[in-house]
């Protein structure tokens, strides 16, 4: 897989193509076998090797860096601890949260009593697209102006950061797990409101 040019927007149905083609090779199944409401764990028997593995192609090809797969637990820092998860099962805000940010999936999966532990297993190939589709975004709103030297930074090639070919500066980008956290505050307070 090649990594793709920042000059160009990618639309939803090139990402999905990549997704697909990434969740295929990891599990190694035929083409066709993969559709975008199908369960990682449950429809196409993917396992947390098999997850990494998807990760590190996406990454690769998107140049980005996705977010680890226990948000809500990870959240504890910025809502406070037993907000989001109790004792290992998702709150009742943490479902609500959830049934906001992951619209791929099912509202009624979002039950009372979920672990947060099941919540990865829910993940479909159209969890995927979404995330990387809002890393993308996050991406492109990125600005371009060195902070160093002024000039126009460009996106490395190699690695999630932009690079200033006057002054050798560079920037990392923002990492999947701080751009799903805004989402998450963000989503948090609409529902406040």
């Amino acid at each position: 897989m090649s990594t793709l040019s920042q000059e160009r927007i990618v639309t939803p149905e090139e990402v999905e193509e990549k997704v697909v083609a990434a969740v295929e090779h990891a599990l190694d199944l035929d083409p066709g076998q993969v559709k975008p409401e199908s369960s990682l764990t449950e429809d196409l028997g993917a396992e947390s090797l098999d997850f990494l593995d998807i990760a590190f192609n996406l990454e690769r090809e998107f140049n980005v860096q996705l977010p680890r797969l226990d948000i809500l637990q990870r959240a504890t820092d910025h809502f406070g601890e037993d907000t989001l998860v109790k004792d290992g099962v998702v709150t009742e805000r943490g479902l609500d949260l959830l049934r906001k940010g992951m619209p791929e999936i099912d509202p009624a999966r979002f039950r009372p009593g979920l672990k947060a532990t099941e919540v990865a297993a829910m993940f479909n190939v159209a969890t995927f697209v979404r995330i990387i589709l809002r890393l993308l975004e996050a991406k492109r709103e990125l600005p371009r102006e060195c902070p160093k030297c002024g000039k126009t930074m460009i996106e490395s090639e190699v690695t999630p950061e932009l690079v200033c070919e006057s002054c050798d500066e560079s920037v990392p980008m923002p990492t999947g797990d701080e751009i799903l956290l805004r989402d998450i505050i963000s989503l948090d307070t609409a529902l406040d409101r």
